[in-house]
């Protein structure tokens, strides 16, 4: 078996913004070589302040980062040379053409004035943008707009790529062909860390999630491994009446025996859902039903699924609202 190294190393990193407000806490993790990997976690959790360190963007209070062994804070120059970004805003200058934009980005990050015609051909071509080479950016689409910034990204042969809310407002046949792209980057043997608050595209792509909630990590592995450990099998889902606004998942945990995810908040007096996980699936959902009957509540519906990254992101984190 072939032994990865890692190419992200996050060490004891803590960061605190000026007034004492502390957006990271002694976290650690690793990315290896080759690993696709998402970084999710609620607003404000740290994701970006993780993500502008990593780039060199922003320097820690204390802990390390490392990138391909290489402390980033030290070590910009080489970082950067071998380090692909494509942040939440695209940052493209909009009266520059997409064949321009590229060409620009070659000569910045030092690509060989030989190379520079293919390298910029075979960018416009995996944007699907051949077509609209010429055109000012300003009148792209938003999918357009992002497929752009990611081939920028990876155009000086990057070898590590953060990428932050890639398919952020594009339509389904742009998020699709960014998907594939990003798959294809991966083949190729690049490191891949990227940020999202769409939980399918988590579990479509990644190899691992990281959760981070409150600048720590909180969860690690793949998505299979964190459902098992976080959710169970198989999700029981509840249309209820009659539940109190006061009764909500720890009351109704409590009745059932059973580890209740999530309970919607009441809406004048009307039916509320209910989510609970089921280690064992159909034979759990009868029981529950007569548990739930016998305490006088009205079942109105009930669905048995297997979980989703979305149930483990909300058993981890809370359903509470974050600013």
């Amino acid at each position: 078996m072939v032994s990865l190294s890692p190419m992200i190393e996050i060490s004891n990193l803590t960061h605190v913004y000026g007034g004492g407000k502390k957006a990271l806490d002694d976290l650690s993790f690793i990315v290896e070589q080759g690993e696709l990997v998402a970084l999710l976690g609620p607003n404000g959790a740290g994701k970006s302040t993780t993500v502008k360190i990593i780039t060199g963007i922003l320097k820690p209070t204390s802990g390390s980062v490392k990138a391909d062994g290489a402390e980033v804070s030290e070590n910009l120059g080489r970082i950067r040379s071998i380090l692909g970004f494509m942040p939440q805003e695209t940052a493209l200058y909009q009266d520059l053409t997409a064949q321009e934009t590229l060409e620009y980005h070659a000569v910045l990050y030092g690509v060989p004035k030989e190379e520079i015609a293919e390298r910029v051909a075979k960018m416009l071509d995996l944007a699907g943008l051949t077509q609209r080479k010429d055109d000012l950016v300003r009148t792209y689409s938003g999918g357009m707009k992002r497929r752009l910034a990611l081939v920028r990204s990876i155009l000086h042969d990057s070898e590590i790529l953060i990428l932050d809310e890639m398919s952020l407002g594009v339509d389904v046949q742009s998020r699709n062909l960014i998907w594939n792209q990003v798959r294809k980057l991966k083949s190729e043997g690049r490191t891949i860390l990227f940020c999202t608050n769409y939980m399918d595209e988590a579990e479509a792509l990644a190899d691992r999630v990281i959760i981070i909630d409150n600048g720590r990590l909180v969860a690690s592995g793949s998505t299979e491994k964190l459902k098992q450990k976080h959710v169970g099998k198989y999700l029981i889902e509840l249309t209820l009446v009659g539940l109190e606004a006061d009764q909500g998942s720890e009351w109704l945990g409590e009745k059932l025996k059973m580890n209740v995810e999530k309970v919607s908040e009441p809406l004048d007096g009307g039916p509320r859902t209910a989510w609970i996980q089921s280690p064992s699936g159909h034979s759990d959902l009868p029981t529950v039903i007569g548990t739930l009957t016998g305490l006088g509540l009205e079942v109105k519906a009930a669905s048995l699924r297997e979980p989703s990254l979305g149930d483990v992101f909300l058993a981890i984190t809370g359903s509470k609202l974050r600013d």
